[in-house]
């Protein structure tokens, strides 16, 4: 009987960090649970990290990348190990695997499909094959390699690797591969968080593990890897359309594991019984060339061992399968995990946040509480002391009122800064305001009134308050976090250099309809990570408002703008799915016949003034997570001119 033991790994990278990216490597290969596996698969572009950007143009990057790849090399003595990096090979750079075997390094297999939609740009650096290839590539120690398309043959099992967008396109190399009779498809990826991707990448594996009758094994990059990007992880077994195993997700560890052993017997009876003939006319399949590796048992002595496993789980969150696929709670712990990546990546001690007692900053200050909550899950309290955070000082938050404020945001800020254990702090900002009114209008010799200035009578208040909450995240040495939404970003209903600064804006891929549900979903007991908050209860029971104009104004968000469930109805259909705006009227008066077909044009227009003029904001804000189906991070997602005539 011929048995394979696969492991597949997760690794948390970072761009340019080769000697950190090996050292993770390293401690998921020495990991007792993988220690006795026979093949070993890791991401895509996890030597060199996947968000190297421009940086792959530069040769260190892939002379490093080598380099790190030969580190390596004693850990593939017993076991093949498969893991990616970039590759030059004149005149092109390639996204490549390279397959590890006895110390040596037996071939590389280049991407064919390159990922070029959405927040993916491979194309900008990468040479993609147009077909499958054999060729020869010169090492920079002078030794020749194999470098193409090629089947791993290891004790009988037939062996080939596919590279995460080669999955998802419909040239996929798998169908050659699977004419070939392979036994186990390998498709390491780098496949980013998006809510509800997880079900999709699930399906598109299930389905061609079912129709290929062969065992399909994803890895994927872990963690919030380049800042902009957060990767789930996950690691899964399909044999012939069901998950026969499968590792966590969002994991806040350093590396992440799932391993499968496989029976040649088995795999070939099922393809037997259920592989169609994708030839009907019966013509043979292109050969492709097959690289002998290690057999089992050459070199690795039988062992008897038992692993102690109790107490790994201990404290973490068990979700169900329904859990699993609630975009409200898969955003909780990605955006908990991003927000712990981007702080201990950026080598700065914790969070700082102007918390208005509104939705956005009560999400937010939620969000970076979960964050050290898990963090410390996963590294103990001492483990998380030792990477340099001091629990007590973590979150620190500041409310700063004018008269314009309510005493019930005041109060939801102070309660739910009690209720997150963030530290406190609370002033009174309106001597600087007046101060800065009165300069002006000593500069400019004019009284500057509501009536006649409403809008920068209500910018001031936000810019006030940015360098004040600027100066004690930098007495924190911390981030500060900006707390802007998508819908927000849309329309420009944000403050430049006032409450857009920040570090980092975790909810600018996702709209404000969106996060005053996660809100109501916390408060039904529905999340389990965070319990209802008294603070958050309160909170219901107002409307979003910016409160820069006088109180008995009674200023709304909605007032100013639109109700926000109609607003992300506009968005999506007009930005997302590139719909005009006669479209949009129709689709959005079917889906809400009691608002009135003039209402809706009204909007439509007035969303596409103010997107049209909003852009040279987006272009200033601070770095996002891609989180939604979309993003508007101009630097990562939606492209659009600051100057337009639309």
């Amino acid at each position: 009987m011929k048995v394979l033991k696969i492991a597949s790994i997760c690794i948390n990278s970072t761009p340019l960090n080769f000697k950190g990216n090996v050292k993770n490597i390293k401690r998921a290969l020495e990991d007792k649970a993988v220690e006795d596996s026979d093949l070993v698969l890791f991401p895509e572009l996890c030597l060199s990290g996947y968000g190297c950007e421009d940086a792959f143009f530069r040769n260190d990057t892939f002379i490093q990348s080598w380099n790190a790849l030969t580190e390596i090399l004693p850990y593939s003595e017993d076991r093949t190990i498969v893991l990616g990096l970039p590759i030059f090979q004149p005149p092109y750079l390639y996204n490549c695997m390279a397959v590890i075997d006895r110390e040596k390094i037996k071939c590389l297999i280049p991407k064919t499909n390159l990922a070029n939609t959405g927040i993916h740009y491979e194309k900008r650096w990468f040479h993609g094959a147009s077909s499958l290839f054999q060729s020869q590539f010169l090492s920079p120690n002078d030794e020749w390699i194999h470098f193409g398309h090629y089947i791993l043959e290891k004790s009988g099992f037939l062996i080939g690797v596919e590279i995460c967008e080669d999955s998802w396109s419909m040239n996929r190399p798998a169908h050659s591969y699977s004419e070939n009779g392979i036994d186990i498809l390998l498709s390491p990826g780098a496949s980013h968080f998006a809510i509800g991707k997880r079900e999709k990448r699930l399906s598109l594996f299930l389905e061609s593990s079912r129709n290929q009758s062969n065992l399909q094994v994803f890895s994927n990059l872990l963690g919030n890897e380049s800042g902009r990007v957060i990767y789930d992880g996950g690691p899964f077994f399909a044999n012939q359309g069901i998950v026969v195993n499968e590792g966590e997700n969002l994991s806040f560890d350093s590396h992440e594991f799932a391993t499968w052993e496989c029976n040649l017997t088995e795999l070939r009876s099922g393809r037997t019984r259920e592989f169609r003939e994708t030839n009907p006319k019966g013509e043979k399949p292109n050969p492709i060339p097959k690289i002998s590796l290690q057999p089992l048992g050459l070199l690795k002595p039988n062992k008897i061992r038992i692993i102690d496993f109790r107490g790994k789980e201990k404290n973490k969150v068990q979700l169900t399968s329904d859990q699993k696929k609630d975009p409200f709670i898969e955003f909780t712990r990605a955006v908990a995990l991003g927000l712990w990546d981007y702080v201990r990546k950026s080598k700065t001690k914790g969070y700082t946040l102007s918390l208005s007692g509104g939705a956005d900053s009560a999400t937010c200050a939620i969000l970076i509480a979960l964050a050290k909550k898990l963090a410390i899950e996963t590294l103990g309290e001492d483990g998380f002391k030792q990477a340099g955070f001091d629990p007590d000082r973590f979150l620190v938050t500041i409310f700063q009122g004018t008269k314009n404020n309510s005493e019930t945001t005041k109060t939801i800020a102070k309660l739910l800064a009690e209720e997150v254990g963030a530290i406190h702090h609370e002033i009174d900002i309106d001597d600087q305001v007046t101060g800065a009114v009165s300069l002006i209008e000593a500069t400019i010799q004019r009284k500057i009134t509501w009536q006649t200035d409403d809008l920068a009578l209500q910018n001031i208040q936000a810019r006030i308050r940015s360098p004040l909450v600027w100066l004690i995240a930098n007495t924190e040495n911390h981030l500060l976090v900006s707390t802007g939404n998508r819908s927000e970003a849309s329309v420009g209903y944000t403050t430049m250099d006032g409450d857009a600064s920040g570090s980092i804006c975790p909810l600018a891929s996702v709209s404000k309809e969106f996060i005053l549900q996660w809100i109501d979903h916390i408060q039904l007991g529905k999340n389990p990570y965070i319990s209802p908050l008294s603070a958050l209860k309160l909170l219901q029971t107002i409307r979003p408002t910016a409160e820069l104009k006088p109180l008995e104004e009674k200023q709304e968000d909605e007032k100013d703008l639109m109700p926000y469930p109609l607003l992300q109805k506009i968005e999506r259909n007009i930005v997302y799915l590139g719909l005009d705006a006669n479209t949009t009227l129709h689709r959005i008066k079917k889906e809400e016949p009691n608002i009135s077909v003039e209402e809706i044009a009204k909007a439509i227009q007035k969303f596409q003034h103010l997107f049209r003029v909003s852009q040279w904001k987006r272009e200033r804000l601070a770095p996002s997570f891609y989180l939604d189906e979309y993003s508007l991070d101009p630097k990562s997602s939606y492209r659009y001119p600051i100057l337009s005539g639309e």
